[in-house]
Order: structure tokens, then sequence, then C-alpha cells
């Protein structure tokens, strides 16, 4: 995610926080200075976000390490204003195994809820008589409610909430994924109407998650569908394979000008035919500063190859556009074309209008050799 900071790393996971997180920091300590609270009052109210968000962390692991189980890697967590990302590489289609990573976030904060209010019990917190100040004046009280929020907040059936998959993995069950995902996202966007409209009147909160859940909730039902449209296709059928590449002792000068005249913004890099990897534009003009426009196009390249074979399944595909927009089709250290966002689209596309019954359009084998 952009704009986000790496700020640790627990269990393989990475843990980072998005820039705009600061903002609720200093939202709430503002708040308790102007409404009459000093500076002790306004960092006793920072720290009980910073420990509510922890128990976000926690929450958000508990979807990670569920999904684990099932064979599904989180990419990372991020924390954000409006509480926390779990970005898992994808959420598992069987309904069962999908209501429990659902499910395994708010059992966390019921987890934790739990044992916050023993620990307030062993204390005889509860034995005094029961008025609004045992909640306002106790930093443990307030974190016990902020998790009972958390636990009913999240249950709402509203994608992207644990709430809306929750819906949707009971609909799987009885009905066809798709139908039930459009369904579930239906509701979903009803909950972010009543919640845009609740937030003029109690939390300007309320809008900025409203504004998150209804494209939450769209953009799951396009996912989904798009998973559908996909089954079966592999990257050989979105195949690019007329574009331009370069031999790796070319100089950074020449590959500039043939980026300018094409528009071509990622270059394949080859030497004697075995594929050595990709030079993006960006990769490219870094690489001209750095060592200027003579040298080689193989100094240009960065990271790791990336390439994926021909038979990689397009849906497998679509999950790696999220760090390369343009990813190398190889097959025995030999390039066969690229694939990208927009090859993928097109194949989509026609593959509707022809109703799938004629077959694709022909791909001219052509790789054109910068000299």
């Amino acid at each position: 995610m952009k704009w986000s900071w790496q700020i640790g790393r627990i269990a393989g996971i990475d843990l980072k926080v998005h820039s705009t997180f600061m903002l609720i920091l200093i939202w709430v300590g503002f708040s308790a200075l102007l409404s009459g609270g000093n500076l002790t009052a306004a960092l006793t109210n920072v720290l009980l976000i910073l420990a509510l968000f922890m128990c976000v962390v926690m929450h958000e692991f508990g979807h990670a390490l569920t999904a684990r189980i099932f064979g599904i890697k989180t990419r990372d967590i991020t924390l954000l204003p409006i509480g926390g990302v779990a970005r898992l590489e994808e959420m598992p289609e069987d309904p069962l195994e999908e209501l429990l990573v659902a499910a395994a976030g708010p059992a966390v904060n019921v987890v934790i809820s739990a044992a916050l209010f023993s620990a307030l019990l062993i204390t005889g917190y509860f034995s005094q008589p029961l008025n609004l100040s045992m909640l306002t004046g106790n930093i443990w009280m307030q974190l016990l409610a902020a998790n009972i929020t958390l636990v009913f907040f999240n249950l709402i059936p509203a994608f992207p909430m644990d709430g809306g998959r929750v819906l949707r993995a009971i609909l799987a069950s009885g009905m066809d994924y798709v139908k039930a995902t459009n369904l579930a996202a239906n509701v979903g966007r009803g909950f972010a109407v009543l919640m845009g409209i609740a937030g003029f009147f109690l939390n300007p909160w309320l809008i900025a998650t409203a504004l998150f859940v209804w494209s939450g909730a769209g953009a799951e039902a396009r996912t989904v569908q798009i998973k559908r449209d996909l089954n079966g296709l592999t990257a050989r059928d979105a195949l690019i394979s007329k574009f331009y590449q370069v031999e790796a002792n070319q100089s950074l000068e020449s590959l500039f000008q043939l980026a300018m005249q094409t528009g071509q913004s990622h270059f394949p890099v080859v030497s004697n035919g075995v594929y050595l990897g990709i030079i993006s534009r960006n990769d490219l003009m870094k690489t001209m500063d750095r060592l200027g426009s003579r040298s080689p196009a193989y100094a240009a390249i960065s990271g790791e190859p990336g390439n994926i074979s021909p038979e990689t399944p397009l849906k497998d595909v679509m999950m790696k556009f999220g760090t390369n927009r343009t990813l190398p089709v190889v097959e025995n250290r030999q390039l066969l074309g690229l694939v990208t966002p927009e090859s993928v689209q097109h194949l989509i596309w026609y593959n509707k209008r022809m109703g799938n019954t004629r077959p694709r359009p022909p791909r001219e084998n052509i790789n054109p050799l910068l000299d």
C-alpha cells in the first residue's frame, strides 16, 4: 500500500503503518486539549488509541494466521486511521474456510475483552456502584468497551468488514459464489449509505468508513467476477508477443531513444536469446543519471527477473500485478511475451463479446530486436 512505512515483521508478515495514521493521533491529542484537558489527558488519550490499535493488530493477525492454516499467505498488515487491513493473497472460496478466516479477527477481540473483564473483576473494579464515570475514568475500562465495540462493528454484514465475508460464506453455502458475493456486496452498500448519513450527525469518521465500505463492496464483487471470467485461462492466453526487447550490451542511450519513439514503458533484456530481466522507464532514467547514457542495458535491471510460466493460471497472475504491472512470460529461459492488466482485461472483454464460442484473436510472434 502506497505511503506506508514498515515498522516491524511478526510471524513472517510485514507490519506497516499508513502515513495518514498520524492524523488520528494528532486529532485525539488536540481534541483533549481543546476540550479543556491538560497535557496529561492528551497523552492518556493518545496512549489509549495506541493500545486500541495494538488490539487491531492482533485482530488482523487472527485473520492472517487462520488463513495460513489453509495455505493462504498474507502480504502485509497495514494500520489506517479507520482500522487495520490484512492483505491476504486470496480469500478461500470454500464457505467454511472463509467463515473461519473472517470470524477469527472478531474472535481475537472477544478473547481480549474477556481478559480485560476478568482482570477488572479480579481487582474489584466492578464492586463499586455502576455509573458513567467508570467508563470515562479508567483506561482499561475504555479499552474493554472499545474491544466490545470492535466485535459488533466488524460483524456488520458489509464488505470489506468481517461481517460481510461471514454473510458471503453463509450465502455461498447455498447458492453460486458470484451471486452470493453480489448479494453481500449490495447489503454492504446499503450499510455504507446508512453509515454516511449517521456520520453527518454523530461522527465524521463514519463518513470515511462509509466510503471505505462502499468502495470495498464494489471491489470485492468485481474481483470475484474477474476470477470467474478467468477460470481455466492461463498466462499464455493473455500473452502480448509483439513488443521491443533489447540486448544486454546495448547502450542505455539507445534504449531511451526507443522508449521515446515507441511509448513502451517496460523492456525485456536478453543475452544471446536468454532472458535476463526487465527494465522499467523509471529504472532506465535513474540508471542513466547514476552511470551515464553509455552504460549497458543490463545495468538498469533491478531485482529478480520475476518471470512467470505460460501455464500459470491467470487468476494467480492477477495477484502479482500488485507489485509489478508488466510480467514476463518465460519458458526454458526463453522469453515468450508479456502479460499486463490491460492484456487480461482485453481477453475478458473479447471472451464476453464472443460468448467464449469463437477462438481468441491470433497473436503474432514478433519480437523486434533493437540493433
